[in-house]
């Protein structure tokens, strides 16, 4: 599954790290990227995990329908709000709560058109 590798990649993550991280294997990791194992198989815990150590959506990681998708789209969303929840942590202030929850619909907008087939707006 090239999808998830993209998603480990630009997690800057090995397979044996994210291995670690979702509770599973290397091999496991291996085989899910190649096809060879089906995501869809996997064990829920590690699937619930795999979305949050990767911060992507189940239809993202389920092979949805993208066809038309621009992913860098969606990548760059969902990769302001993981840098503006890091912010938040530090600082804990007014301003970066705002512009997290500005990204959150942002991304959330992203994420519904994948859901509804449709092209997200840059």
């Amino acid at each position: 599954m090239n999808r998830l590798r993209g998603f480990r990649l630009r997690a800057g993550m090995t397979q044996a790290e994210l291995a670690r991280a979702i509770g599973t294997t290397q091999s496991h990791v291996s085989e899910y990227e190649s096809g060879a194992r089906r995501i869809e198989t996997m064990p829920a815990g590690e699937f619930v995990r795999l979305k949050a150590v990767l911060d992507v959506t189940d239809a993202l990681l389920l092979d949805a329908d993208l066809s038309g998708i621009d992913p860098d789209a969606i990548a760059a969303a969902e990769n302001r709000v993981a840098r503006l929840r890091r912010r938040l942590r530090r600082r804990r202030d007014r301003a970066s709560f705002d512009l997290l929850v500005e990204a959150e619909l942002d991304w959330q907008r992203c994420v519904g058109q994948v859901l509804r087939g449709r092209v997200p707006v840059r």
